[in-house]
């Protein structure tokens, strides 16, 4: 009965650790927090969180199809198309988000006459995004051994019929808790859209803090908010991963 309960309780020891440690750091950083400054804003903090979760929703979705296009792409028989999809995807991720950012809204969008910040903020993280997503369904694919590329082979099974009937219902187990946690990582990343004026948390909370002059309650804040929403989702990931190996 002992053994049961330990992992749980020192898990949970540890959780309160941590708690403890940023109520610390909360409340000693500055000598007279003045997080009110910040929370008063309340209207304005649930919009950009909105934003930012709007955003990132939109994002993982086009991301899961460009990274499925890119995935498709690598697998491809012809070396011209697997090597355009093989470039792009080293180009990308050897980009840091920020400059993509900068290439999506000054570049892209003036290539193409959009000025959009929404619809480029969107571009700029689904461009980033969506190699690392390819490299997902790169590793859920090995869960499909040859045997049965040789049955759907015999059976002369279309590209469509491969994927639709026995690759990508086979993908979606080991692809969830991938999913799950490229989300965490957009909604961190969408922080960088603050520097072309998003209005996501990050941007709304650096403009509440310059305002009150209270730029340091204001990363506190922006750290608390980002947690609440990150660290559950990585607890998701966690669960879901675990149920779904078993």
């Amino acid at each position: 009965m002992v053994r049961k309960y330990s992992r749980p309780l020192q898990y949970l020891a540890a959780g309160v650790l941590f708690f403890l440690l940023i109520l610390y750091v909360l409340g000693h950083t500055t000598d007279h927090p003045r997080y009110h400054l910040i929370l008063d804003q309340w209207p304005l903090l649930l919009s950009g969180v909105g934003y930012t979760l709007l955003v990132s929703a939109i994002t993982l979705v086009l991301s899961a199809v460009l990274g499925f296009v890119i995935y498709l792409m690598m697998k491809s028989r012809i070396p011209f198309i697997k090597g355009i999809a093989v470039v792009f995807r080293e180009i990308i991720m050897g980009t840091p988000l920020l400059v993509m950012v900068f290439l999506a809204v000054y570049v892209l969008g003036e290539a193409v006459h959009i000025n959009n910040k929404f619809v480029l903020g969107i571009a700029a993280l689904t461009l980033y995004t969506a190699p690392y997503v390819a490299n997902s369904y790169q590793s859920a694919a090995e869960v499909i051994d040859e045997d049965q590329y040789v049955v759907m082979q015999l059976y002369h099974f279309t590209g469509f019929q491969k994927y639709f009937y026995v690759i990508l219902p086979q993908m979606v187990k080991p692809l969830l808790p991938a999913f799950i946690n490229h989300l965490s990582g957009i909604i961190k990343g969408s922080a960088l859209l603050k520097v072309v004026s998003f209005p996501e948390i990050a941007y709304v909370i650096t403009v509440i803090a310059a305002k009150n002059w209270a730029s340091v309650e204001g990363y506190l804040v922006m750290w608390i908010a980002y947690l609440a929403v990150t660290i559950p989702l990585s607890l998701l990931a966690q669960v879901i991963g675990r149920r779904l190996s078993q």
